[in-house]
């Protein structure tokens, strides 16, 4: 496993990401993910108060789900926990309210389900554009004394909301977003890619900001849902149709070959060049990974510590954002 150390807290490079845990994902098949998980050296788990929340009762179930784990296996202090607060679901619909009072009151409702005085990331799951920066920092101040947090951040924010809220925050002395959550993978990505405006992907803007800044890179769907992998170990025309829409650009077609011939010439495994574009960027990262299987984490586990040589992820950066 891969680490990064910040502010003497160790990280693991590899995130699990929960978002169906306890809903689609049984406590039980949660419970055995986590214990293989840690037991391979991640630590860093990640999840968010409104998870599947447009499941009957899911709201906070991928927290209570963490939380009863942690309870069970008196682990928590081996563990690194990232949650998010600032959205509510009607249907699949987000509804973003980053009201002090709002993120308050999930603050206290995600320590009470994770069984814990503090979390270890905490992140604005969206932006509320309309709302000040300035107001959200104050907010953010407030909600780092009560949640603790080593590190504060946003997912699905654009670049320049999270500069102007670093430069609120230097110009008052507060703690600056340290942490970014985004789309971030091997992929090139097209605005059409996912067909949801709400969530974010790292640009060149967002990148050179968080690398000049000396910021982390939190990536969700490290993987591009395993497009490299199946098209190399199935053959693209056995892709299903889905990720064919969805990731099957000219750029990725390209990115295709680029990875089966690097693969091919290091000896190294598609999964572990798909993670390690992430793991081993110059930009610090975290490469979540959200598995409905046993067997799809142990094949991401397995090859985690392949490494990735910094010229092969500028060439495939080079067409990252087309």
């Amino acid at each position: 496993m891969k680490y990064f150390t910040e502010k003497g807290i160790e990280f693991s490079k590899i995130g699990l990401g929960t978002g169906r845990f306890g809903t689609r994902v049984s406590e039980k098949l949660s419970y055995q993910m986590l214990d293989y998980f840690l037991e391979q050296g991640g630590n860093v788990i990640d999840t968010a108060r409104n998870y599947y929340e447009w499941v009957e009762n899911g709201r906070g179930k991928s927290e209570e789900t963490i939380g009863k784990w942690m309870s069970l296996r008196k682990c928590r202090d081996d563990v690194r926990i990232s949650t998010k607060g600032g959205v509510r679901n009607e249907g699949k619909t987000f509804i973003v309210n980053l009201s002090k009072e709002a993120l308050t009151k999930e603050v206290h409702e995600s320590l009470s389900a994770l069984q814990t005085d503090h979390v270890d990331i905490y992140l604005l799951h969206r932006d509320e554009p309309e709302r000040a920066v300035g107001e959200i920092m104050e907010t953010l101040q407030g909600i780092s004394e009560l949640a603790k947090p080593v590190l504060l951040g946003v997912s699905n924010w654009a670049a320049d909301r999270v500069k102007s809220a670093n430069d609120y925050a230097r110009k008052h002395n507060m703690r600056e977003i340290e942490v970014v959550q985004t789309w971030w993978s091997i992929a090139s990505y097209t605005p059409e890619m996912w067909n949801d405006d709400t969530t974010t992907y790292m640009d060149e803007q967002m990148y050179e900001y968080l690398l000049k800044e000396q910021k982390i890179g939190m990536a969700y769907t490290s993987q591009a849902k395993g497009f490299f992998q199946k098209a190399i170990k199935n053959g693209y025309e056995n892709v299903d149709e889905f990720l064919k829409k969805r990731i099957a650009t000219q750029s990725n077609r390209k990115k295709l070959q680029e990875i089966d011939a690097y693969c091919l010439e290091k000896n190294v495994s598609p999964t572990g060049v798909v993670s390690g574009y992430i793991t081993d960027n110059p930009l610090k990262g975290i490469a979540l990974v959200s598995c409905s299987s046993i067997e799809q984490l142990q094949d991401i586990m397995c090859h985690c510590d392949e490494q990735v040589e910094k010229d092969f992820i500028e060439k495939m950066r080079g067409t990252a954002n087309e």
